[in-house]
């Protein structure tokens, strides 16, 4: 997990050099600089992860160079001794190697090279800065298995200079520096040089002091005081840099005030306002800044971490994955500008992120928003296949109407006169949407105990609830059978669609086909020849029907030459809620939806998935979500539908 150390001078940590020749370049050596060996820090164990998604080596591709001690020789100074021609990841062994090459007309150069050969350089050493952090609590795994903690484990890196060292440290105390330099930390202030404040500034102090005994009593507060405002000095201007895309490397290291970084962040801020001047050919693009990247990590990782599957994760979504929702809060709290987030109780954590602007809010919404958004497609529901779709403006009740079929053109004689159709209207039925919705929320409990189910699965649950909700719905209308406008009811010989009662077979199909073709028009004068295209059917009499629609010869026939009609000529459509718990199981005929009207699912503008909407809770030590639609199931007509009642 990220935390306040990500905003101080960037680090080096020493191992020892293994190095060989590479074939056919005199001056060429391949070396191994980074491993996953744990680093003693002051803070703990350190481990730099060699992974694809950890090690960013695009650093080498411009400004990395190889040093000598870091620059700090007094003979050699910051002047490149190699360059580094390649480097890569190996991750079968999980270290960084590099080919490095010396610079042949350089005497310094070709002494060092000439010393590594020998032997006599025993050690190199990386800087680099850590993006991401994930902290393992004593006797905790991380996600992959390799790492036991306690460790802090930097999950995202950059390395960016290869240093050849003299007098290495020991990897498991220090700081990767020389001998000489490790003098001057003592176990707490590792990782930082402590300027003397009795000679130099904190803000511009370059060199450690020296020093063999530990201070106390004044000097000791006085140093405490340094560190906290170097600590500081490094966060803030990270701050700056960051928010307009400056490297703060730099202005660390040479001491540079808060007052010249504004100066330069300023002036990078007021170039970059610059408008583009019309007919320029300049491109104005947009981008997502660094949050919203994290967001859409944060959010992949957890869903995938709550098992549901993410076609294309955000950059980052794998670290994310591993991480608990306590180290995402952090995380987010971090580049917030909470610098010891990491440090903080979880009930703290947890009230620092329940608020309007979270980053973690956003992020438990977004994943509720998805999880959601796959369960809709995943429901176990019916009712679209045969359905047709509206949609509504308001929840104020419409009146639908239909109109009669065209008539008939008449024959015009010669030098007569052609006559105005007539088509007559009806209302058919009356729309009125609802709205149907549940509120569940993210306790206190939920967050410590790291129970990611209320984010992924719960607004799965509803939303797959809410389907259900209308499937009830469209299958109440067929079995209540309802009064219609014109006084009679939804199957009934009025409307010449109730069938003779009778088990799934050839003439009860025959019969239902039959009703459905001699359907006509509100002006009884146009027969509307519709065909059934699908058969619903309840669970008890699945079998029976799919017999009927498969087979390629008759069921009902003893000889197997006869043909089965029915094959293929319609879809079974099964679901349980057509169950009768005793006597008949009735089963329904529909015709295809593009064409003729039978139920309606309508929803509000035509926002077919549920609504997921969140707040902070008042009442409640958490976020609430809430999730709900806006629908009205309507029958619409009953030409396209015929019902057998069945046989007992």
């Amino acid at each position: 997990m990220s935390t306040y150390k990500d905003r101080l001078k960037p680090l080096n940590r020493c191992i020892g050099l293994q190095c060989r020749a590479v074939e056919g370049q005199t001056y060429s050596r391949e070396i191994s600089f980074s491993s996953e060996e744990p680093y003693r820090r002051w803070f703990g164990n350190e481990i730099l992860q060699h992974t694809t998604e950890s090690v960013d080596l695009s650093r080498f591709g411009d400004v990395a160079t190889v040093l000598f001690s870091h620059g700090r020789d007094p003979v050699v100074g910051r002047m490149p001794i190699a360059k580094p021609e390649k480097v890569w990841l190996d991750e079968a062994e999980h270290k960084c190697r590099a080919i490095i090459t010396f610079d042949e007309d350089d005497e310094t150069s070709m002494k060092l090279l000439n010393k590594l050969d020998k032997g006599m350089l025993s050690g190199v050493s990386v800087g680099y800065n850590v993006d991401a952090w994930m902290s393992l609590d004593a006797g905790a795994t991380s996600p992959d298995g390799r790492f036991v903690g306690p460790a802090e484990i930097a999950v995202k890196w950059t390395p960016y200079e290869i240093s050849l060292e003299p007098t290495p440290a020991d990897a498991t105390v220090g700081f990767g520096k020389s001998i000489e330099n490790d003098n001057t930390n003592t176990e707490e202030e590792k990782g930082m040089s402590i300027p003397n404040s009795t000679q130099e500034p904190a803000a511009t102090a370059k060199t450690p002091v020296a020093t063999t005994s530990t201070p106390s009593g004044e000097a000791a507060r006085t140093m405490e005081q340094v560190l906290q405002e170097e600590r500081t000095r490094c966060a803030q201007i990270t701050d700056l840099c960051r928010s307009v895309g400056l490297d703060p490397t730099e202005y660390m290291e040479n001491g540079s005030t808060l007052d010249e970084v504004r100066a330069v962040v300023c002036d990078t801020f007021i170039k970059g306002r610059n408008p583009v001047a019309a007919g320029m050919g300049g491109d104005v693009t947009v981008t997502a800044d660094e949050m919203d990247k994290v967001r859409a990590a944060a959010t992949d990782g957890l869903l995938m971490r709550g098992g549901i599957a993410v076609n294309k994760p955000a950059a980052g979504a794998e670290s994310f994955r591993g991480m608990s929702l306590r180290d995402i809060a952090v995380e987010t709290l971090i580049r917030s500008g909470v610098a010891d987030a990491n440090r903080m109780s979880r009930d703290d954590i947890f009230k620092r992120v329940m608020t309007p602007d979270s980053a973690f809010g956003a992020i438990a919404a977004n994943v509720a928003r998805n999880s959601a958004s796959t369960a809709y497609e995943d429901a176990p529901v019916t009712y679209p296949i045969w359905t047709c779709k509206g949609t509504f403006t308001d929840f104020r009740p419409t009146d639908i109407w239909q109109i009669s079929a065209a008539e008939e053109p008449e024959l015009v004689p010669q030098n007569g006169e052609l006559k105005h159709g007539q088509m007559g209207d009806q209302k058919m039925a009356t729309r009125q949407g609802v709205t149907y919705g549940k509120i569940f929320t993210m306790t206190r409990q939920t967050f410590i105990n790291d129970d990611i189910s209320l984010i992924t699965r719960m607004p799965a649950a509803y939303t797959i609830a809410a389907r259900r909700l209308i499937n009830r719905l469209v299958y109440k209308i067929l079995k209540d059978n309802p009064i219609m406008p014109d006084g009679a009811e939804l199957f009934s010989s009025k409307h010449g669609n109730l069938g003779t009662a009778a088990a799934p077979g050839k003439g009860s199909y025959s019969e239902a086909r039959r009703l459905m073709r001699k359907q006509t028009d509100i002006s009884g004068k146009q027969v509307l020849n519709i065909s059934p295209a699908f058969v619903l059917s309840s669970s008890l009499d699945e079998t029976e029907n799919e017999i009927l629609l498969a087979s390629l010869a008759d069921p009902s026939s003893n000889n197997a030459g006869v043909v089965n009609p029915f094959r293929n000529k319609m879809q079974l459509v099964v679901d349980a809620e057509l169950d009768v718990d005793s006597g008949a199981q009735p089963y329904y005929f529909a015709g295809a939806p593009g064409s003729n009207d039978t139920i309606e699912v309508a929803t509000l503008n035509g926002v077919d998935a549920p609504m997921i909407e969140t707040r902070m809770a008042f009442n409640t030590l958490g976020m609430e979500f809430r999730i709900f639609e806006d629908l009205a199931v309507t029958l619409l007509d009953y030409k396209a539908l015929v019902k057998n009642p069945g046989n007992a």
